[in-house]
């Protein structure tokens, strides 16, 4: 047996100890206090961090890589778990992330110590601590993607309710209904429109549609023209429509978007519309 398969072998048998050891000092250079049973699912995880060094010590960094990431996806699979159970521990994510150079530095140390104590070579012990630092740095790495892709995800969702808050259809009458136009109207909402509530403007059997823009904030030329197009589709589709709350800065940028404004029904309210009987 060489001296990295004995310096292996050992981190293997030690791994409990060695990981309470890094975790108890860890835990002492963190500002928040975590749960026992944080505590204990992170003992857990260095543990089985420190089994997996050793017990990959003699593959290459593109195998080991490959054979780290599945690991990594199956503790971050319990992570999510964590998460779910203690949301408010992790919203100071910082405070958790602060230490986590000085908690490195010690772990290396500790091995740095247990490779001289096995006997290895300098050339060993540096050998050794590069795959250590390797394998940390994609902790880190592969920690910052999950984190990002998590993040993309939920702001993809929080835009989509959004969008549905802000483009509501409101029934007002057996076959007439109001589209609100609220906020700002950018190239994902009127392609969203589009897509999604001009069918459900057809399935409601709706025969009338007021497409109110009071409640817009901004609109540009592109996306105005995008706009008066659904008045084409909803006509193909046998939907009359009216337009209320147009301002005049609207109404100049509809001008510009060369849309026969003239042709256009409009009304200065939803009230007026109504009251005005715009279905004759």
């Amino acid at each position: 047996m060489n001296h990295i398969e004995s310096f292996a072998k050992f981190l293997i048998q030690n791994a409990e100890s060695i990981s309470r050891e890094i975790v108890n000092y860890s835990m002492g250079n963190l500002e928040v206090e975590l749960p026992i049973e944080l505590i204990e699912s992170s003992i857990t995880t260095t543990r089985d961090f420190l089994e997996f060094l050793g017990n990959t010590m003699n593959l290459t960094d593109e195998t080991v890589e490959m054979e780290f990431i599945q690991w990594f996806k199956q503790k971050q699979e319990e992570s999510q778990a964590q998460i779910q159970a203690h949301p408010s521990i992790y919203e100071d994510l910082s405070s958790i992330i602060k230490p986590y150079a000085e908690n490195r530095r010690r772990l290396i140390r500790m091995l740095s110590n247990i490779s001289i104590g096995q006997g290895l070579s300098t050339e060993e012990i540096l050998f050794v601590n590069e795959r250590i630092n390797y394998l940390l740095d994609l902790s880190m790495t592969h920690t910052f993607i999950e984190r990002e892709q998590l993040a993309n995800e939920t702001n993809k969702k929080n835009q989509k309710v959004i969008m549905e808050l802000s483009s509501p259809i409101v029934p007002l009458q057996d076959d007439v209904a109001v589209l609100p136009l609220i906020g700002e109207v950018n190239f994902d909402r009127s392609e969203y429109i589009l897509n999604y509530v001009i069918p459900q403007i057809s399935q409601l059997n709706i025969k009338y549609l007021i497409i109110d823009f009071s409640g817009l904030v901004k609109i540009d030329t592109e996306i105005a023209s995008r706009i008066f197009n659904i008045y084409h589709v909803l006509a193909l589709l046998g939907i009359n429509t009216v337009f209320t709350g147009i301002r005049p800065d609207l109404a100049t940028t509809v001008i510009s978007a060369n849309i026969n404004f003239p042709s256009l029904k409009t009304f200065a309210t939803v009230q007026k519309a109504i009251l005005n009987d715009f279905r004759h």
